[in-house]
């Protein structure tokens, strides 16, 4: 049990570490995309693209640390009116709700990517499903971090 939850927290710790590489990735594109804007009176175009897809993936990926933590938008206030006992069970429906919608995501994320594998984005010239796979990817990987909460919700530490 203890490597599975090591296994868990290096998926959450590394998928973290990669959405904040990618963001700060992202702003340098956007501070390009400026400097040849208005300095340079011609846009890189590309890079604006790229920024964009850049931050689909971050946002996918930073998924499953705001699960580990507990970041998502919580409903607590109507779970706070129940019993604990009531409470926990609150907790494994949820849990039980949001893995159910993430396997949804990854099914049909895939499904979307493979549709658009043939349609090419603009200025980049690389298959669309480079940026829909962050969905089906992005869901895959938050999964560790909603088990790793629920196991703490479980033992009363949340």
């Amino acid at each position: 049990m203890k490597t599975l939850t090591a296994a868990g927290e290096s998926v959450v710790r590394l998928t973290h570490n990669m959405s904040a590489l990618l963001l700060a990735i992202a702003t340098l594109l956007v501070f390009i995309q400026v400097v040849t804007r208005f300095l340079l009176g011609d846009a890189a175009v590309w890079s604006e693209i790229l920024a964009r897809g850049i931050i689909i993936w971050s946002t996918f990926l930073v998924a499953g640390a705001a699960f580990r933590t507990g970041t998502m938008i919580p409903i607590d206030f109507l779970r706070a009116l129940l019993p604990p006992r009531l409470q926990l069970w609150v907790i494994r429906l949820v849990m039980l709700l949001t893995l159910i919608f993430l396997g949804v995501l990854v099914w049909y994320g895939i499904a979307m990517a493979e549709r658009v594998q043939n349609q090419r984005v603009a200025m980049l010239n690389v298959s669309m499903s480079v940026f829909y796979y962050a969905i089906p990817i992005g869901a895959l990987f938050a999964i560790p971090g909603v088990l790793l909460r629920y196991a703490d919700a479980e033992r009363g530490e949340s």
